[in-house]
Parts: C-alpha cells; structure tokens; sequence
C-alpha cells in the first residue's frame, strides 16, 4: 500500500471505528419501541432496517461477514457503505434477546464488530461450539480439555473466592441439563439465560456483572463474536467444535477436538460497539422521554486499547 493511501486507510480507522456506536444505538433505539409488544419478528426487522440504514450512512465499503442467519437486511455477504478504500468485514447483531424484547425482559443488546478484510478465522462449517468464558483474572488459566469444576477451581482462586461463591450463566436449553446438574454438584451458583449466548459471555468477560463465567455450548458464528468482546475486554474464551450430527464430523475433520483459544476464533486487530436496549446487568436499556431518548454503550477496541461506556442523549427522537 503506498504511503499517502496507508495514511488515508490508518486515518478512517481512527475516526470510523469509535463511531460504530452510532450504528448500533440507532439499531437499539428502532428495536427498543416494540419492547414487549410480543412481535417478534416486527422488531427483528426495525433493527436490522436502522442498522443497514446507519451503516450506509457511514460512508465506507463493509461486508457483513457473521450474524444472524437469514436475516432479513444484513445476511452473509451484504455490502454496505461506499466502495473505496477503509473496508471493513463485519460482525452484525442488530438485536441479540428478540424473544426477551418482545416479553419486556431485560438482556438484549444491539452489537457491530468491524475487523480488516478477511482477517476473521477460517473454521469448519459446523453449527454449534462449546466453550467456557472468565473475566480478565483468569486468564491463561482456563483448560476446557479438563473437567469443568477444575476450571471453576481456577476461577475462584483468580478472584479468591470459593467455587460456590461464583454465578455461572448456563443458556436455559434441554442440551445443557447435564451441564447444569454439573454446576449443581459442585456447588457454584447458576444464572439460566433465556437467550443471550453473547450477551452472557460479555457479562462473564467483564468486571463487576455479578457473573464470574459463562459455559455451555452455543452457535459457532456467536461464539467468534464474543471472542471478539472477549479479546477487547481482557478476558478469556476457550471453544471446541461441537458437531450435531455425522455430516458436520466430517466438516470438523481434525479440528473437531482442538481447543480454540481467542488467536484461533477472532482477529487480532477489533473494533467493538455494544448499545442496550431492554437493560441490564451490563447495560441499561434505552430510554424514552419528552425530548428524546437515552442509551448507554460500551465501545471497544484492541487496536486503541480501549473500553468506554458512553451515556448518550437523543435529541428528539
């Protein structure tokens, strides 16, 4: 890359990638109006409009890369923005917790991640992963090839405490009742997630949630974008391929039993935004008024070393 056109590319970075919260408050703001008003698929689609809308607006190539499948306006492969040099491959979650929108319960986010062309892992084209996500303390201290209540053990000890002080989130699926049975065993305290498999692991990389680890097993493209929050948090993931049936065997190959670490399942150049929109432990949710509307934000970027959590007023929304 010539050196005028590198210091175009480093200065679009720059002032681009902390401004990947404007998409997802925009996203979180269409989304947070249908708050439990029970259409599902109504608000799915109102953030996803506002996301693309945003995004377009950014004025820079993207490639929507990870996301919802079969979403209605940002699927595998969209391009946005305008062609030239700054492009992006993106990670999209318009909203991740619909169903928790659509009932008024707390835990869903909007969330964009924006790393370099090409630059996300290449891995098998199986479905699910398992995996087991801590905070910033514990890490380099997790094994997911060792049984689960060692690494509990591991995590206590990193913030000296006992295993049955710490909170684990669990989704609240029939795959993971052996998982829970587990953590029952062993003492730890369980947090059952109706939705969230991002969101989860963002409260258990962070500091100060109330959650001390997120296990179980999950969607593979969810799992590589909270590695993403993960590397930009401080905090440590570990994943297995966790193949559904014979045809994804084969798919997984020799890969089937290596354990990812956060080199193997997210870049090492990120930028993250995270908006709340029905509230939570991590984020509060959007709020409305006379004169516009409030959101709360976390921004995050390896490539800066950064984490900000920005309160936002709206004016006349």
């Amino acid at each position: 890359m010539q050196p005028q056109l590198a210091a175009a590319h480093a200065d679009l970075r720059a002032v681009v990638a902390p401004s990947l919260i404007r998409v997802t408050e925009t996203a979180a703001l269409a989304c947070a109006r249908h708050i439990g008003r029970g259409n599902g698929d109504r608000l799915r689609a109102a953030a996803s409009a506002a996301m693309l809308e945003a995004l377009e607006r950014m004025g820079i190539a993207g490639r929507v890369v990870l996301g919802p499948r079969g979403d209605q306006f940002l699927s595998h492969g969209t391009a946005v923005g305008e062609s030239g040099v700054g492009g992006f491959d993106l990670a999209v979650y318009p909203v991740e917790g619909s169903s928790l929108v659509a009932k008024g319960m707390a835990g869903a986010i909007s969330l964009l991640v924006a790393v370099e062309p090409d630059s996300f892992p290449e891995l098998p084209a199986v479905w699910y992963a398992e995996r087991i996500v801590a905070g910033p303390a514990a890490r380099g201290t997790l094994a997911l090839d060792e049984p689960l209540v060692d690494n509990l053990r591991r995590i206590a000890f990193a913030r000296d405490a006992r295993v049955n002080d710490l909170a684990v989130a669990v989704l609240d699926r029939p795959r993971h009742n052996q998982l829970i049975s587990e953590l029952r065993d062993v003492g730890a305290r369980i947090v059952l997630l109706e939705e969230g498999e991002i969101a989860g692991a963002l409260l258990a990389a962070s500091e100060g949630t109330g959650i001390d680890a997120m296990v179980g097993i999950g969607g593979l493209q969810e799992t590589m974008i909270a590695a993403c929050a993960a590397r930009c948090l401080g905090g440590e993931l570990q994943a297995r391929l966790w193949p559904r049936n014979d045809e994804e065997r084969v798919l997984a190959g020799p890969e089937a039993g290596q354990i990812l670490g956060l080199d193997d399942l997210s870049p090492q150049h990120v930028d993250v935004a995270v908006t709340g929109i029905s509230g939570g432990p991590l984020l509060r949710g959007a709020w409305y008024g006379r004169q516009g509307a409030q959101t709360e934000s976390l921004t995050m970027s390896t490539r800066f070393h950064t984490v900000r959590r920005i309160s936002t007023q709206h004016q006349e929304i």
